[in-house]
């Protein structure tokens, strides 16, 4: 992995950026939770910088046993101020759960809904986005995801369409495996990426991050927490004094999450939980003050010197 550190060029550059691009005020007025504007919205639409992913605790893990807890994370997630879930139709069962969670709790209306399809070939792909609507129970997904870059060029045009025809609300590609950087290929035909960036990951901060700022494609972090090495690394160890004062960060969770929506170019971080205590936790990174480039790397060097 490459974890060269972000150079206070590249940040003040991004940062310059983001003091001139046309982005509504960063904070939500009644939630003081973070926002960042979605760049190819018209309308300048925000999302709050905290969301949740459901790969493993809703899909590979999904069981019986803790279906109660999992509907109270959707509900923390929409009652707490945050609204994106994330999922995918190769994630087992999530995208089902989710849909029958949303219509239980009468909350879908208060989501920001994106899923992924990973297909080759058109009719198959289309044939999997029809059975995302019929799973999670609406007649509009708000963000629909090639998985995986498989076969992007097949795809892209037909979702076009499918947003013209408001179907969808917006469209893009993902990547959370080998060769993230091949997502450039199609920054100038989405609206939104999703990749793997964590704060022992930071290749990304090189090329992707720095190219969708420059381009206006929103970002999803996926793995923010680089499936829990990141917490496993600080298992028992107590958060910075300094950290717990400039940043408002009680947990080495929150400072995970604080390290990446911080960035300039991140719009929102997606860490998974089943438990609505750690959802409720997760949403409290996206309050208080956002980290500077000295406290970034503060935070960083905290993991390199666990």
């Amino acid at each position: 992995m490459d974890q060269t550190s972000f150079s206070r060029a590249t940040f003040l550059k991004l940062a310059a950026a983001a003091a001139t691009a046309p982005i509504l005020p960063a904070f939500a007025a009644d939630a003081g939770l973070a926002l960042r504007a979605i760049p190819k919205s018209k309308a300048g639409e925000q999302l709050p910088v905290i969301g949740l992913g459901t790969a493993q605790e809703f899909g590979v893990r999904s069981d019986a046993a803790n279906r109660d807890a999992k509907q109270g994370v959707i509900k923390t997630l929409s009652d707490k101020g945050a609204k994106v879930l994330d999922t995918a139709a190769s994630y087992s069962d999530a995208e089902a759960v989710c849909g029958e969670f949303m219509e239980k709790l009468g909350n879908r209306s208060k989501l920001f809904i994106a899923t992924k399809f990973g297909e080759t070939g058109k009719d198959a792909g289309m044939r999997s986005v029809e059975n995302s609507f019929k799973r999670l129970r609406t007649n509009v997904i708000d963000l629909m995801y090639v998985h995986n870059m498989i076969d992007t060029d097949t795809h892209l045009p037909w979702l076009k369409d499918l947003k013209a025809q408001n179907r969808i609300r917006y469209f893009g590609v993902t990547s959370t495996g080998g060769n993230q950087d091949r997502l450039a290929t199609w920054m100038d035909q989405v609206d939104f990426v999703e990749f793997a960036y964590s704060v022992d990951y930071r290749a990304p901060e090189q090329k992707l991050l720095p190219m969708a700022r420059d381009k206006g494609v929103a970002v999803f972090v996926a793995l923010p927490f680089g499936r829990n090495r990141l917490l496993n690394k600080m298992r028992g160890k107590e958060v910075p004094a300094w950290a717990r004062e400039e940043l408002g960060c009680k947990t080495y969770a929150q400072l995970a999450l604080k390290f990446l929506v911080s960035h300039p170019a991140v719009t929102v971080a997606i860490p998974g939980t089943e438990n609505p205590a750690h959802m409720a936790e997760n949403i409290e990174a996206g309050r208080g003050p956002l980290a500077d480039e000295k406290q970034r790397a503060r935070i960083a060097q905290l993991w390199e010197n666990a």
